[in-house]
């Protein structure tokens, strides 16, 4: 059994918080790739019906009783995401308390989480793993360098020059088009160096004798675009990115630099490879064990450069902190095991969290405590989108 990766379980929350919302489901990760091969207007729909599929399959015995054990996950998503009941209302039918909700809840969520992926990404399990070595060289470079705004320009002029001998053996032209206006890219330099390198590199290898391969630089209010094209690629485009997708050390640089690849041509037009990167995102971890908190904070950083990575426990909490660049921490003060306070003093005395700005949200009136203790701002939960924004302004302007 293939473990999902650490953001699937976050999308699959995400996807069943805008089941019902057409704009917001047809953007999440995996409705995309349940609703592959769609039409375009039946995305959602197709995206919707697979999920509620799946929610369905968990329910065991028909006539077994709402307060029964036997369907109590399969109730917990019909009634708070298909049906939409408030959690009060749940924890009457159900008979739980509030404890039992927000635990079996999470149960109910990785449950339902594995079943798509075993059923809908049984694909990825085929992919070969990056070797050890490749991921921890990747994960010194990207932590070493952290992500820092520069122009791609210099350095794309760089990868032509280390890939002109290659080029020259096979008689093809490398000609950059810079962009108009000044770009910027907010990602690991070395790894955006390695990831051109590796992409110009197969281009070269897979078009023809006499070919050109033209590099355009554009620059739009919400991405940087790079546009690589070959005028005598072979195989065909789609074919040549198939075979980049399958290698490794592309698929972990590209990971890394959150970057959109795409390819287009036809017989008459040169095969274009088309690199999208977003505007820098800001990853938060808020740390709360309840649901419906955390379906707030993504609420208020809906369409915000802001992905939300979240945790229950002090151990996800601590590892989640250490592994991820971070541009801030939400902590919550009562927690199931650890409090706030005991993961708040964890952070700010390990060298690699002492610098990650950490914001309480709480319902408890301890500001003072909460600046003794070394925390970076302190709100009252649940806070005001206005009020939220303008506190985590200061971390992710």
């Amino acid at each position: 059994m293939t473990t999902y990766p650490e953001d699937f379980e976050e999308n699959m929350r995400d996807l069943l918080v805008n089941l019902y919302d057409y704009l917001k489901l047809i953007d999440n990760p995996v409705a995309q790739r349940l609703a592959a091969g769609s039409p375009g207007g039946d995305r959602a729909q197709t995206a919707r019906q697979m999920v509620l599929a799946a929610i369905e399959d968990m329910k065991s015995e028909t006539s077994a009783q709402l307060t029964s054990r036997q369907n109590r996950l399969y109730n917990i998503l019909l009634f708070r995401y298909v049906e939409e009941q408030p959690t009060n209302e749940i924890l009457g039918q159900l008979a739980l308390s509030e404890r039992q909700y927000y635990r079996e809840h999470q149960r109910a969520i990785q449950t339902i989480s594995r079943i798509v992926w075993d059923r809908h990404y049984s694909d990825a399990a085929l992919e070969p793993e990056a070797p050890s070595t490749l991921i921890q060289e990747l994960d010194y470079l990207q932590f070493a360098t952290r992500n820092k705004a520069f122009d791609p320009t210099e350095v794309i002029l760089s990868a032509i020059q280390a890939t002109r001998v290659i080029a020259e053996q096979k008689s093809l032209a490398l000609r950059l088009e810079e962009a108009r206006d000044k770009i910027a890219l907010n990602v690991a330099l070395p790894v955006f160096r390695q990831f051109f390198i590796l992409i110009l590199n197969r281009l070269i290898k897979s078009t023809k004798e006499g070919g050109m391969i033209e590099i355009a630089l554009r620059n739009r209010a919400s991405e940087a675009i790079i546009a690589v094209s070959s005028d005598k690629l072979i195989p065909s485009h789609g074919a040549f990115l198939d075979a980049l997708q399958t290698d490794v050390a592309f698929r972990e640089l590209k990971k890394r630099l959150n970057a959109d690849l795409r390819a287009s041509g036809d017989d008459v037009d040169p095969a274009r490879i088309i690199l999208r990167f977003d505007r820098e995102i800001h990853k938060i971890l808020i740390v709360d064990d309840n649901p419906d908190t955390i379906s707030l904070f993504k609420r208020y950083l809906a369409n915000l450069p802001c992905q939300l990575l979240s945790a229950q426990h002090e151990k996800d909490a601590i590892a989640i902190a250490r592994q991820t660049p971070l541009a801030c921490i939400i902590l919550d003060i009562m927690l199931p095991e650890k409090d706030g306070w005991q993961i708040l003093q964890t952070y700010k005395s390990h060298p690699s969290t002492e610098h990650i700005p950490v914001l309480i949200c709480s319902v408890l009136e301890m500001k003072d405590l909460a600046a003794s203790l070394g925390a970076d701002g302190y709100i009252k939960k649940p806070p005001s989108r206005d009020e939220f924004l303008a506190v985590l302004r200061q971390w992710t302007d």
